[in-house]
This record gives C-alpha cells, sequence and structure tokens, in this order.
C-alpha cells in the first residue's frame, strides 16, 4: 500500500515477545486464582478437620493412658466428647460443628487392642485406619487456619482475578493495534497521527537498549488554545510492536528509520542524569501508547 507521495507504508503489529509476556502472565494469574480459591472453599478448611480430628485421637490416647477404664465408663466418656472446639473454626460446608468422637475411639475392646499393638507409633492408635478409610494422610497435621487466615485466601484470589482480567484486557487490546508510518506521518498504537512536519524532538537514548523511543511535537489544536504552546508525547515502542528480528525484515527499526529520514528537529542521544530521564519517561508497565503533554523547552 502506497500513500500519496509513494511511500509505502510500514506497519508493525504485536510481536511474539509481547504475545509471550502476557500469556506467561495470563496462566501464572490464572493458576494463583484457582488455587487462593480452592484453599479458601475446600483447601484449608478441611485441613482444619483434618487437625482437628487428629487432636481428637491424640486426646483419646492421653486419655486412656491416664487412668484404667472399663468398657462402660469408656463408652460413656468418649461418647459425648466432640471434636471441633467452640469459637469460630472454619470447617467444610458438610461437616457438622457438634460432631461427636468418631466411633473408632468410642468402641472400648477395639480402641484397646488397637492401643496395646500401635502403642509404640509415634501417631495415636487407630489414626492410620481411619484416615485411610476417610482417604486423608496419615501424615501428623502441622496447624489449623484461623477465619482471618482464611478469609486472606478469598482476598488473594480476587487480586489475583483482577491482575488476570487486566493481562486479559491488554492481550486483546494490543492484538488489535499496530503503529506504523507512511510518507508523512507516524501513526501511534492509540490511533494518535503525528505528522513528520510536527515532530520537534525525538528522545533516542533507550532505542538501543530497550527498542524505545519518544516523539516531541506540535499538536495543532493545544498550539491555539494555548498561547505558550505546548509538545505532546507519543512512544515508538519496537519491542511490543514490530520487533527487530533481521530473518523477518526488522520491521520495527525500518519504522523508525523512516521518522528519522523525515526528521529535522532536536535529536535526544547523550544519557542526561536519572531525574530528566524519569520525567520524561512514559509508564511502560503495560503496551499502551497513549500521548500525553509536556512543557516545550526552548
Amino acid at each position: 500500500m502506497e500513500n500519496m507521495k509513494g511511500a509505502e507504508t510500514i506497519e508493525c503489529r504485536a510481536t511474539k515477545w509481547f504475545y509471550l509476556r502476557v500469556w506467561a502472565m495470563v496462566i501464572m494469574f490464572g493458576v494463583f486464582l484457582v488455587l487462593f480459591l480452592k484453599d479458601w472453599k475446600v483447601g484449608w478448611p478441611t485441613k482444619n478437620e483434618v487437625y482437628y480430628t487428629y487432636k481428637a485421637f491424640e486426646e483419646a490416647e492421653e486419655l486412656f493412658n491416664g487412668r484404667e477404664w472399663s468398657a462402660e465408663e469408656w463408652e460413656s466418656e468418649t461418647g459425648k466428647r466432640e471434636i471441633f472446639p467452640e469459637g469460630d473454626v472454619v470447617l467444610p460446608a458438610h461437616v457438622d460443628r457438634k460432631a461427636r468422637w468418631p466411633l473408632q475411639l468410642c468402641g472400648y475392646e477395639g480402641y484397646r487392642n488397637s492401643v496395646v499393638e500401635e502403642g509404640n507409633k509415634t501417631i495415636p492408635p487407630m489414626w492410620a485406619s481411619y484416615t485411610d478409610e476417610r482417604g486423608w494422610s496419615s501424615a501428623i497435621p502441622e496447624k489449623s487456619y484461623d477465619a482471618k487466615k482464611i478469609q486472606e485466601q478469598l482476598y488473594y484470589g480476587v487480586g489475583s482475578g483482577v491482575l488476570l482480567c487486566g493481562a486479559l484486557f491488554f492481550l486483546v487490546r494490543n492484538s488489535r493495534r499496530s503503529m506504523k508510518v507512511d510518507g508523512e506521518a507516524f501513526y501511534a498504537p492509540s490511533g494518535e497521527r503525528v505528522p513528520f512536519g510536527a515532530i520537534r524532538r525525538i528522545d533516542v537514548r533507550k532505542w538501543r537498549t530497550k527498542g524505545l523511543a519518544y516523539l516531541f511535537f506540535e499538536d495543532a489544536s493545544l498550539s491555539a488554545k494555548s498561547k505558550g504552546g505546548t509538545l505532546k508525547k507519543s512512544k515508538v515502542d519496537g519491542m511490543v510492536y514490530g520487533q527487530f528480528r533481521k530473518e523477518n525484515g526488522a520491521p520495527a527499526e525500518a519504522l523508525f528509520q523512516r521518522i528519522l529520514q523525515n526528521f529535522k528537529g532536536e535529536l535526544v542521544e547523550l544519557v542526561e542524569d536519572e531525574s530528566e530521564s524519569n520525567r520524561e519517561n512514559v509508564d511502560n508497565s503495560g503496551p499502551d501508547h497513549q500521548v500525553e503533554e509536556v512543557p516545550t523547552q526552548e
């Protein structure tokens, strides 16, 4: 495609480098979202159930070894013991908060035999067989989780969801954008048209290292409203759009060279002090190429 001056239009679309980075963020935030919500809804409440059930088995062993019991006394005492303590203990929705000790602990003969056979183990008697029935690990649970800690998992999950939506937004938006030049102007991804004749200064200090350059140009609509005049700034981002692969024709470099060939103003090439660099820099946290105003330097 050629414009009125016969110059071919160079168009740079979102690069593989951009897609790899954004898809990596999408996958990462997606995994975080699933894991945090799983811990909030199921994972940590289930760990609480396992922890307090283990404590019941541990308490039963101490209770049994603390004195001599008759079958009637043992079954009466254990039959009224509850697994979970009173208070704000977060448990899976299907679990009865008033659940009594498991039946394995309440049968005197069976529990006594288990104490004799398993009394020397590091885990309480009957814990291994009980966890096998429930499909739990027989490992000793480390701790319980209070309501505040579990609620934090929901907040982290929501935060991950917001970041996931942000990454998807940039993915979709930038996949539909491009930056390009023809014989008369540079067209930013945002749609801003920057005529070559309006460009007054180009900052190329980060072009070789980061593929970033900034165009400072006059805007007719702003000049008409302001006596002192202002310059607007537009970013040329060769890493997000075009890239520099020679086998692909280095489209970003070709686009920027077209701009330089049609430019007659001030070229900023030397690295200045840090404060000056930060003042002129545009936020590059996302692949957006919005144009912002800066004061004219004369």
